[in-house]
């Protein structure tokens, strides 16, 4: 009897191996034929599923936004209070900080290579996926979750250009020191308003 495929978590395997050889070889340094070899298939498979090595890189960059942002958000999402939330957010940060540069690193390289079309869209899921769900997870505007996504991004590229994985980590603690104010003590003064409203109601009702 033939053995069934499910095609797409065969994708997503396929998609999982190319991760670390794209960030670490350079998409210009690879072909179709040199991913094929890494990932243990023949070429004719990989062009089944995969038109160019444009489309390679496109759908690994989303798929590994995707499975990133689902980590965080199944990691943070049980926690009671805004506070506990943006502890395990900065906690998540620092332990993905090699993820985060591969990320960035295969990014640059579908900048370079890419359309533009191409390239917008891709970046567009990424950071519109992660803003949303650190809005939604933080009780913060949206317009606030992307100033956090932007900083955040400037923190793994400068981590890119210096040595080690402190730097990274100390610069991701003073920027969550800075930030956590703006999140955490916000929204414990709200909650204490809407608290001593109630209170108010049900003294004078």
């Amino acid at each position: 009897m033939p053995k069934i495929v499910n095609h797409d978590e065969y994708r997503e395997e396929m998609l999982e191996k190319c991760f670390h050889f794209f960030s670490r070889k350079g998409f210009s340094k690879v072909t179709m034929r040199e991913i094929a070899e890494e990932i243990g298939i023949s070429t004719g498979t990989l062009y089944h599923y995969f038109s160019t090595k444009e489309n390679v890189l496109g759908e690994l960059i989303a798929w590994a936004g995707e499975k990133n942002i689902g980590d965080y958000i199944s990691r943070i999402t049980p926690a009671d209070s805004i506070g506990q939330r943006f502890k395990l957010i900065v906690d998540f940060w620092k332990e993905n900080g090699d993820f985060y540069q591969n990320i960035m690193l295969l990014t640059i390289d579908m900048q370079r290579n890419s359309s533009d079309e191409q390239y917008e869209k891709v970046y567009a899921f990424f950071s519109d996926r992660y803003s949303d769900s650190m809005s939604e997870q933080l009780n913060i505007s949206r317009q606030f979750a992307m100033f956090i996504f932007v900083h955040f991004l400037g923190i793994v590229f400068h981590s890119l250009a210096t040595s080690g994985k402190n730097e990274y980590e100390r610069q991701i603690e003073i920027f969550s020191t800075m930030i956590e104010p703006l999140i955490v003590d916000a929204s414990e003064n709200m909650k204490n308003s809407k608290e001593t409203i109630k209170m108010n109601k049900e003294v004078y009702s």
